[in-house]
């Protein structure tokens, strides 16, 4: 580090005076990083001391402000970004968001329609909602840094249950950060040759994988100790709510069309109106975790208030559309009904608060 200007000339001015005593005193300490700070301590005609000091410390300080600032902006990169972790085939999935601050949410879901019992007919799920934040990015190479998870909690204690609208609820950790210490982001233009196997296993979108030439297209997140790799996607804010909005529709119609089809029977038909009831749950459950990162805590508080009271209304007119079938095989089928009906009415309710903020 460069000293001042008027240290140089102070010292040669106090080397000058050594043999006159009480003329001045040079005391010098070093900080950790063995950088020599020097402080000059100088007689006035008054007869009082002045301290100059070289700032070295201060300087010092500045700068490694500046560089945890400059590593942690590599977080405002991806602030549009939703990262996701799946099966691919749309069974279980992981959504995460990463603010620019290094704080993240998101949340996780997995279904079992299969595992049912008397107070649950229409299967089991598995679920999380969870924030945290992660320590400060350190680069690696031009197109990677790496962090770790300084925190991370969760709306839900993972390993209760409970039942709600004839579905088992079990919580759980969030899947694809579990045991998480070393975790990597990947910045587009990353060689894929030089990407790791595991991640390159859960990525499916790397047309060129193949190709030794091929980049990465997009940013992408590796937990390295479970072997685990976040794909991701832009967010073009209301664009990208109506697109998801046509895309739930499309994936209803098609099940519901099976549905009416005639060909199922009961049971299966009792699966699949609760698989469109938990389709819908799932927009709702994503449009949740966005709502959550973008608006103020007072204002979440009182949505979150309303969300309460709109679940258990929903619960009362799912349960009243199963009356009419009490006891019978046909119950759940209308209960499902009501409820994907009410869900998807309240995705767009929700969709629209979004597009708004």
């Amino acid at each position: 580090m460069k000293r001042t200007k008027i240290t140089a000339m102070l010292m040669a001015v106090i080397l000058a005076a050594g043999a006159f005593a009480g003329c001045g005193a040079k005391s010098a300490k070093k900080d950790d990083n063995s950088e020599e700070v020097a402080v000059e301590t100088v007689d006035t005609e008054a007869g009082n001391t002045e301290n100059i000091s070289t700032e070295n410390g201060a300087v010092e300080h500045e700068i490694e402000a500046t560089e945890s600032e400059t590593e942690t902006s590599i977080f405002s990169k991806v602030k549009n970004y939703r990262f996701s972790f799946s099966s691919g085939a749309g069974a279980w999935c992981t959504e995460l968001m990463i603010l620019p601050d290094g704080s993240f949410s998101g949340l996780y879901n997995d279904s079992d329609m299969g595992d049912t019992g008397k107070d649950y007919p229409d299967g089991t799920r598995y679920h999380c909602d969870f924030h945290g934040k992660f320590t400060i990015p350190v680069a690696k190479d031009d197109h990677t840094y790496q962090f770790e998870i300084d925190s991370i909690q969760y709306d839900d204690k993972p390993g209760t249950e409970e039942i709600m609208d004839s579905v088992k609820y079990i919580y759980t950790d969030a899947y694809g950060l579990d045991g998480a210490k070393e975790i990597y982001l990947y910045l587009p233009d990353k060689p894929v040759a030089d990407l790791p196997e595991e991640y390159l296993g859960w990525v499916n979108d790397l047309e060129l994988s193949g190709d030794a030439g091929a980049v990465l297209g997009t940013y992408g997140l590796y937990n390295a100790a479970a072997g685990e790799g976040f794909s991701s996607v832009f967010i073009d804010e209301n664009a990208d709510i109506d697109a998801e909005l046509a895309a739930l529709e499309e994936e209803a119609q098609q099940m519901n069309d099976r549905l009416q089809s005639g060909e199922l029977a009961q049971l299966e038909m009792n699966r699949l109106s609760g698989e469109i009831f938990q389709l819908w749950d799932d927009g709702l459950n994503s449009l949740w975790s966005r709502l959550k990162e973008k608006l103020d805590a007072d204002v979440m508080e009182e949505l979150t208030k309303e969300e309460r009271e709109w679940i258990q209304w929903k619960d009362q007119e799912v349960q009243a559309a199963g009356k009419e079938m009490e006891g019978g095989s046909m119950q759940p089928l209308l209960e499902n009904d009501k409820a994907a009906e009410l869900t998807r009415k309240r995705v767009y309710e929700l969709a629209e608060r979004l597009k708004s903020e």
